[in-house]
């Protein structure tokens, strides 16, 4: 797949999630059960839009595969944290962003292609934190899936 990667500036985003550390491995499993949990806490109080679902990662630990792991929905304001459902939030950042249209576990290949152009640029990735946004609802094709990267940017010197 070809990538266009871009850099804009992304507002914050009030976000409704389910946090937990985890390893890369155990992501899926996690993903399914947080998105049920924060849909379940959302749409009774009429707050589930037709904003994304997404997930926020840091303290990302390559040697050990264990990362913190923030799934649920962008909101349209904070909400109120309810046992595991918790509020949480997007930077407003400078950030390089790309589209993954594809199976999710080639979705390396999109931040491998952001990684680069941002190289390229002469432009660092601030690593702390990334996230990604599910456009797709479950049951849609593989090769139909959309995924938007965020990375955000280290300010230019």
């Amino acid at each position: 797949m070809t990538y266009e990667v871009r850099i804009i500036r992304q507002p914050r985003q009030d976000l409704a999630v389910v946090r937990s550390r985890t390893t890369f491995s155990e992501i899926p499993t996690f993903m399914g059960s947080a998105f049920e949990r924060v849909a379940a806490h959302l749409g009774p109080k009429g707050l589930l839009g037709p904003g994304p679902a997404i997930a926020r990662y840091t303290e990302m630990d390559m040697t050990t595969g264990e990362v913190v792991v923030a799934a649920g929905f962008v909101v349209s304001q904070p909400v109120s944290g309810d046992g595991s459902v918790v509020p949480d939030e997007t930077p407003a950042s400078e950030v390089a962003t790309t589209t993954h249209l594809g199976t999710y576990e080639r979705v390396s290949e999109a931040y491998d292609a952001i990684a680069k152009a941002m190289a390229v640029q002469g432009r660092e990735l601030d690593e702390t934190t990334m996230w990604e946004e599910y456009w797709s609802p479950p049951g849609t094709p593989d090769d139909q899936t959309k995924t938007v990267v965020y990375c955000p940017l280290k300010s230019a010197a």
